[in-house]
């Protein structure tokens, strides 16, 4: 067990290494737009800890920062959408064909298509990457505005915190989130389960 936290943690300090080498290029921008596109789709790098090393080489351009990173992500969020929604239109008729899968697609459907946008808005702040939902949102054909809507703001206000958090605090920052990141996602997951068990029995 120890080894594998020494090689996690070598492994993570690489990539940190390696953010901010390029964080120092003239193609920086052009990182973190690939960075925050692929991670929406299946890259399993955050590109929010990218833009804490551009924080700290090149802080005035915070906005610059905001405005690729939260357009990339989008671009990524729809580009997954739109896979999962394929693969539905494609694969659903035959995964449908039984009654019970049917029942379970429907009550699927009716939860996140009534929670559209307060689901996409909250697993911004969860440990649980949030491609998953993205997938799923596409597979259950929920309503792609409020989809949008959903993942523009939490995705938005995600980054914003952490922009704001690096200017004020620098690279101290990345203690922080690891300290409590975790701990903060665990809570908005149970005050959304505990949301969701109360419009379900009332």
């Amino acid at each position: 067990m120890k080894l594998l936290f020494a090689r996690l943690a070598t492994r993570r300090n690489q990539l940190w290494q390696w953010f901010v080498r390029h964080a120092e290029s003239r193609h920086a921008l052009a990182w973190l737009g690939l960075i925050a596109f692929f991670d929406t789709i299946f890259l399993p790098i955050a590109p929010e800890i990218f833009m804490v090393a551009l924080m700290l080489a090149h802080p005035k351009r915070w906005k610059a920062y905001l405005a690729v990173g939260l357009l990339a992500s989008t671009a990524g969020a729809v580009v997954g959408y739109s896979i999962a929604f394929f693969l539905f239109t494609q694969l659903g008729p035959l995964l449908l064909r039984t009654e019970a899968v049917q029942h379970a697609f429907l009550a699927a459907q009716q939860l996140f298509g009534s929670h559209v946008f307060v689901t996409m808005l909250t697993t911004s702040f969860t440990p649980i990457p949030d491609k998953l939902f993205i997938y799923a949102a596409g597979f259950l054909q929920v309503s792609f505005w409020l989809f949008i809507a959903g993942h523009v703001v939490g995705r938005g206000a995600r980054m914003a915190a952490l922009v704001y958090l690096t200017g004020k605090y620098g690279k101290h920052v990345v203690d922080i989130v690891d300290r409590y990141f975790l701990w903060f996602g665990v809570a908005v997951v149970a005050l959304a389960g505990a949301y969701a068990l109360l419009r379900w029995l009332f």
